[in-house]
């Protein structure tokens, strides 16, 4: 399965069953749910991965698809 974010690949991922996003994108070495993975994910330049206006780090889960 293919991850991709604002139509931009960010990861493949071999699987047997479906995931979700949240499940991928650790598969891809991000917990989505944590600040420091998501800061890694901001200064590596992950597509997907943003500061918020509180200072936060977040994923758009809203931007994320995934092609099978």
């Amino acid at each position: 399965m293919t991850i991709k974010v604002n139509g931009i690949e960010i990861g493949t991922i071999t699987t047997n069953r479906s995931l979700t996003i949240e499940e991928a994108m650790y598969s891809l070495g991000y917990d989505i749910n944590d600040q420091d993975d998501c800061r890694k994910g901001c200064e590596n330049e992950v597509e997907g991965f943003y500061l918020d206006d509180c200072g936060n780090y977040c994923f758009d889960y809203e931007a994320a698809e995934m092609e099978y």
